[in-house]
């Protein structure tokens, strides 16, 4: 490959990584200041068309070809074909997100496969979604994009999302609009938050989140001492070791421990939200099952003091 192809092919990875971008950031900016009845509609066009996006620019990553149906006419693949090329010529394992047809290809599946088809329910015939609905769209779009933008595209979603909120505050500013509860609403948060939600959701459901076929998980809620949100979840199903869990809200991370007497979960603070964490600043014992840090929670210590 000469480095004439290799610019090119780099120039359209991030051209579609920063599509993929706005597109969320618009969707989201839907669903917190849309005052019309028709908003929602957009919310689903715009995060499905940023999760379109994220998969070619995966695909182009590892060929740029396979994104065409026909390069002279620039028209490329669709999502299908996209999450196809990315498990059998890719070979990422997606299956979570990819469902194998009796032809041997691969199609959406799971909740991007549900998103899809409210996309095209929308683009086709006249449907009605409720708030919460719109919603839970949203926490499933972010379980996949905020592992998948990472993990295959190198990037920190919440870094980049982040950059663009900075660039809308700094437009509405110019043109007098108050920004001062923009950070609070931020894109990030809000989608880390409808994943929370998704979460209470699948759970009132009684659907494991992860993989319908796994045993389901009795997840426990906390409040964060730092924002005062009931949004910590344990065990947190994004967390990269099992004694770790974070705010949904704030992002503030904490230790999980299990209680000597009740062998109940319970949460410590370690830190604030940081660009990036290094696994130095983590105790040593993330990853035990059991370790020496474990003491009582607080009502069991409360008992103990009273006997």
């Amino acid at each position: 490959m000469t480095n004439e192809t290799t610019s090119n092919q780099q120039r359209l990875v991030v051209k579609l990584e920063e599509n993929a971008m706005d597109s969320l950031v618009h969707g989201v900016e839907h669903h917190l200041y849309g005052r019309r009845n028709t908003d929602w509609k957009y919310v689903i066009l715009h995060v499905f068309h940023a999760v379109e996006l994220f998969l070619k620019a995966r695909l182009a990553k590892h060929d740029e070809s396979f994104i065409y149906k026909n390069r002279k006419s620039g028209n490329t693949v669709g999502s299908d074909e996209a999450i196809d090329l990315l498990v059998r010529e890719a070979k990422l394992s997606l299956f979570q997100y990819a469902e194998r047809q009796e032809s041997g290809k691969y199609k959406l599946g799971g909740a991007l496969d549900a998103l899809r088809k409210a996309r095209n329910s929308i683009e086709h015939k006249e449907v009605a979604l409720k708030p919460s609905e719109v919603k839970e769209f949203l926490g499933a779009a972010f379980v996949f994009l905020d592992t998948f933008v990472d993990k295959e595209l190198g990037l920190s979603l919440k870094t980049e999302l982040d950059n663009l909120d900075e660039i809308r505050k700094e437009e509405l500013s110019e043109n007098g609009v108050e920004v001062d509860d923009i950070e609070s609403e931020s894109t990030y948060r809000t989608l880390s938050m409808a994943y929370l939600f998704y979460i209470q959701h699948m759970r009132t459901e009684g659907i494991p989140i992860s993989d319908p076929k796994e045993k389901w998980i009795d997840y426990q809620y906390f409040t964060c001492e730092v924002c005062d949100k009931e949004a910590i979840v344990v065990p947190d199903p994004t967390a990269k070791y099992p004694r770790i869990a974070h705010c949904f809200n704030c992002l503030a991370e904490y230790t999980v421990h299990y209680c000597l007497k009740c062998e109940e979960p319970y949460v410590s603070f370690l830190q604030e939200w940081e660009k990036e964490v290094k696994i130095s600043s983590y105790p040593t014992w993330v990853n035990s099952v059991d370790n020496e840090a474990d003491s009582f929670c607080e009502l069991c210590s409360d008992w103990i003091d009273d006997q």
